[in-house]
């Protein structure tokens, strides 16, 4: 009885002596023996590597070969990071160094990916430098690099020259737009003159109303015209109502007696800041009706 088979080795067909056969020549059963035994180690190996990547996860501490084998680089690599500074190390004697897991994070997250390009492949049209930057929004350059790392700002490289996408760096300036027919601007120092507010007071104010402020070259500046309605509004505020301070000086009253008026005749109260105050008409009135 013949016994046809398919080689494993080569795959041509042969016919076999014994049913275990498997090759059909001496040459490739040698070949598929050497091919299994390669595999295997190659198996045994990578189960070895992730059982000592296992290990190194629950370190925290890697000498120069356990660095490369957790980074998956060459010892010389782990060299020439600490050579060039990019990597620290800490030396304990003349033949042992080790790595820190923390300084190894760190120094991946301070240095991203960044895309390089050719310069024929690159449409300067669609970037930014960092000095156009600092130009158009009035900035400094060195806050253009800070800026640019914390929020992601996609960036090429080239001929170590950095360019910034236009329109991530237009879209991140947006919110800072202001109205352009807006001319005349304050300065804190010279609110601080005029209206003897400090710093808190200020912020305080613009917040509440949303008055418009822009920053030039780290100093903020306050829309003039705003600025002087919100305090014009305030007086005019403050001449329709009293406080509670001011109802107990006039009418010679304790806070409990002002407190205890409000309730009792159902005068309308609201809170201004730190200060709880009322309609002057309302409470006169009720204060001549008791005269």
């Amino acid at each position: 009885m013949e016994v046809k088979r398919i080689c494993q080795w080569c795959g041509k067909p042969f016919i076999a002596q014994k049913t275990t056969t498997c090759y059909c020549s001496p040459q490739c059963s040698k070949r598929g023996y050497k091919h299994r035994i390669k595999e295997r180690k190659m198996e045994l190996r990578h189960i070895q590597e992730m059982e000592l990547r296992s290990s190194l996860e629950k370190q925290e501490y890697f000498t120069f070969s356990q660095a490369a084998r957790l980074m998956g680089v060459s010892r010389q690599y782990i060299y020439k990071l600490v050579k060039e500074d990019k990597l620290r190390a800490s030396r304990l004697s003349g033949r042992m160094a080790l790595v820190r897991r923390a300084d190894i994070e760190l120094m991946l997250k301070s240095k991203p990916y960044e895309r390089l390009v050719s310069k024929s492949d690159f449409d300067i049209t669609e970037y930014y430098t960092a000095e156009d930057i600092a130009e158009k929004y009035k900035v400094n350059a060195k806050w253009v690099w800070t800026y640019t790392r914390q929020h992601k700002v996609p960036k090429v490289r080239i001929r170590q020259f950095n360019y910034y996408s236009k329109k991530h760096i237009d879209a991140a300036f947006a919110k800072y737009e202001v109205d352009s027919d807006l001319t005349e601007w304050y300065t804190p120092e010279e609110i601080q003159e005029k209206y003897g507010m400090t710093r808190v007071a200020i912020r305080s104010q613009v917040y509440r109303n949303n008055i418009p402020s822009k920053k030039e070259h780290g100093q903020i500046f306050y829309s003039k015209l705003h600025f002087d309605l919100s305090k014009s509004s305030e007086q005019e505020s403050k001449a329709e109502y009293y406080t509670v301070k001011e109802a107990m000086e006039k009418f010679k009253l304790s806070r409990d007696s002002v407190y205890g008026i409000l309730q009792f005749h159902q005068i309308n109260r609201e809170k201004n800041g730190r200060f709880v105050r009322f309609l002057k008409v309302e409470f006169d009135r009720v204060m001549g009706v008791r005269k």
